[in-house]
């Protein structure tokens, strides 16, 4: 069974943030950035506990190529993952862990 995904505003800002980065340093670059993200959620959806916890609830899952990892949660009574954060490796990780509790 496939888990519904739900990104909190802060993600998806990441995201955005993050994807026109990529584009304006270059063209297509972004678009490419946004379609890894995509599918690592996708392959979240599928199966999530699959990637490793990193406290008592998050997740941890990394982009390939690129570094990025997203965090998120699992709530496995209601099937639904929840995408806190979409976090460039080089960001403060104080701040991270402000956003992530």
């Amino acid at each position: 069974m496939i888990f519904s995904v739900i990104t909190e505003a802060s993600a998806e800002q990441d995201w955005s943030e993050a994807v026109g980065w990529y584009e304006h340093e270059q063209a297509g670059v972004g678009s490419r950035l946004n379609s890894d993200i995509r599918l690592l959620v996708t392959k979240l959806a599928r199966d999530p506990e699959r990637f490793p916890l990193i406290g008592q609830l998050t997740r941890k899952a990394k982009l390939q190529r690129w570094p990025y990892s997203i965090y998120f949660v699992v709530n496995r009574t209601h099937r639904e993952i929840k995408i806190l954060a979409i976090w460039h490796g080089s960001r403060d990780p104080a701040e991270l862990r402000r956003r992530l509790t």
